[in-house]
């Protein structure tokens, strides 16, 4: 009896263990591009007016983004909650920013964190013609932003992982990738195996399909995801300019995380930092594949099989 005990619960296990790796690869594609284009309307949406940092509706989408993440479940990261607040001047209390950030806790290598990250401020509304006043911030950022939290939920799904994510939604990029650098110093740089940030997803200047990775050979990370690129439909384009200093990837970069930023355009677009950065210019469904292809190409780093060499900068 015993014996046969142990034959069906070495069986039952088996099923498990493949049931747990064949999930992250069940990703629901109508999900994702329900979240995709239900996070878009409302990011960009004119009520907001660009979500710049400080302001009242900067701090709504914080607690929507904050909500979104309890919904699905993720634990706050060290004591602060899933709001991680922060001043940008330490004298003034009264004016305060927030990042949010949600951890879904691995089960095997815990203490190894994958951060998936994007930020969700846009800039403050400057010059702008008679007819549009509002900068939205459709492809800068509200489309990473929403690919970040689309993602979430799918990797929720299917966790939990080997090893545990972070997500962040970072605030005040835009006035100086402050948020993220408030967070680099919260964090042990060391159990940051790697670093995926996402940016300007929304309009598809290099083709459909088509990414960019910042700082591409700066470490090992663009081989290990290029090699299941062509799986998952993904191409990517040689990196042009000098944007791996310019987002978020940057402030881990620079602890010597292996951080960079996907791109599916740059500050070439025609429409970057300017008022016509607007949800109809926005390629929705391509965005859902670009979703699904990073999720494809993030599993060696979520299953623990794969490492990236760690980076230097000066």
């Amino acid at each position: 009896m015993r014996s046969g005990h142990i034959a069906l619960a070495f069986v039952f296990s088996c099923l498990l263990l493949t049931q747990r790796a064949s999930a992250q690869l069940a990703v629901d594609s109508s999900t994702v591009l329900e979240d995709i284009r239900s996070w878009m309307e409302y990011l960009t949406t004119d009520r907001l007016r660009g979500r710049v940092e400080g302001s009242p509706q900067n701090q709504e989408v914080t607690r929507a983004i904050a909500d979104y993440f309890s919904n699905l479940g993720l634990k706050p990261y060290l004591d602060s909650g899933l709001l991680h607040t922060f001043y940008r001047d330490d004298t003034d209390t009264s004016i305060s920013t927030s990042n949010v950030i949600g951890w879904l806790p691995g089960y095997e290598k815990p203490e190894e964190f994958i951060v998936l990250s994007a930020h969700f401020d846009h800039v403050q509304v400057g010059y702008y013609n008679k007819t549009d006043k509002i900068y939205n911030g459709a492809n800068d950022n509200a489309s990473g932003t929403s690919v970040l939290l689309a993602i979430a939920r799918q990797l929720v799904l299917t966790g939990p992982h080997k090893r545990s994510i972070l997500f962040c939604a970072f605030n005040a990029e835009e006035a100086g990738l402050i948020g993220s650098a408030d967070f680099a110093e919260k964090i042990n740089p060391e159990q940051v195996v790697a670093g995926i940030n996402l940016e300007m997803l929304g309009y598809p200047q290099y083709g459909r399909q088509t990414v960019m990775l910042t700082g591409m050979y700066n470490s090992d990370l663009y081989k290990l995801l290029r090699k299941r690129a062509a799986e998952a439909s993904i191409r990517f384009r040689r990196e042009r300019g000098d944007l791996f200093e310019r987002s978020d990837n940057y402030s881990l970069a620079k602890k010597g995380i292996p951080a960079h930023t996907i791109m599916a355009s740059d500050d070439r677009e025609p429409c970057y930092h300017r008022p016509c950065d607007e949800l109809k210019r926005m390629n929705i469904p391509n965005m859902a594949e670009l979703a699904k292809g990073i999720i494809y190409m993030m599993e060696g780093l979520l299953d623990g099989s794969e490492t990236p060499t760690r980076i230097r900068v000066q």
